[in-house]
């Protein structure tokens, strides 16, 4: 899952993409995994993982698009703007 979700947000051909289009492109994958993996409540630590690199990876396309030295910085910024768009597989 964590390879699908890489190769989606890591081509730097993306980065002419609006970050909305992204995330929205995204959800779906996201939702989809949601849909065919529904395990147990047991792997919700499993889940919470995938939920945090999704917000990693976002965090670094967003810092890629926009220039910035710090890769993994402006966590914060990102989890604001985006927190609420995005679809949690842990919920």
């Amino acid at each position: 899952m964590r390879a699908k979700i890489k190769a989606y947000t890591e081509p730097r051909g993306k980065l002419y993409m609006d970050i909305h289009n992204l995330v929205m492109g995204l959800n779906k994958k996201l939702q989809g995994f949601k849909n065919y993996y529904q395990i147990s409540s047991h792997a919700k630590k499993w889940l919470n993982r995938i939920d945090w690199y999704v917000l990693e990876r976002l965090n670094l396309f967003y810092n890629n698009k926009r220039n910035r030295k710090k890769k993994h910085g402006n966590l914060r910024d990102v989890r604001k703007e985006f927190g609420h768009i995005l679809v949690k597989l842990a919920s």
